[in-house]
């Protein structure tokens, strides 16, 4: 699993076209102010162990957010950055124990629809920590 994640003083984002994957979740319009914002993929190698991989990931998501004070997190599943991803059937498992993990330890999560193009406006803010990538394993 992979991520880079921004620290967004707001993040607006409205569906737009469907990607070329056949399975596509419902979308919805976000509007979040103060909140961190995870491109996220997950690659084949994710699939034997990936229960394992989502604790470990939900750990290093909340490090950060502790050191940054921010517990709302927008989840958007982002396959353009990396190679060797998974099918989108285990992308999309993955993706909602992902968010069912992260609401169990109270963070409020937006998940954008997999599949699913978004017109996006965001302003990024320019603190060390506002940019983060991550691969877990």
């Amino acid at each position: 699993m992979k991520f880079m994640m921004w620290h967004v003083d707001y993040f607006k984002a409205t569906p737009a076209d469907q990607g070329r994957s056949t399975l596509v979740g419902d979308s919805s319009s976000l509007d979040v102010k103060n909140a961190l914002l995870f491109f996220i993929s997950f690659e084949k190698s994710d699939n034997d162990d990936y229960v394992n991989i989502i604790d470990k990931a939900v750990n290093e998501i909340q490090s950060i957010s502790s050191q940054l004070g921010v517990y709302t997190l927008v989840l958007n599943p982002y396959a353009h950055m990396f190679a060797d991803l998974t099918d989108p059937g285990h992308a999309i498992k993955m993706l909602d124990l992902l968010e069912e993990r992260l609401s169990q330890r109270n963070f409020k999560v937006y998940k954008m629809a997999f599949g699913r193009f978004y017109e996006i406006e965001l302003k990024a803010k320019g603190h060390k920590l506002s940019r983060i990538s991550r691969s877990i394993n």
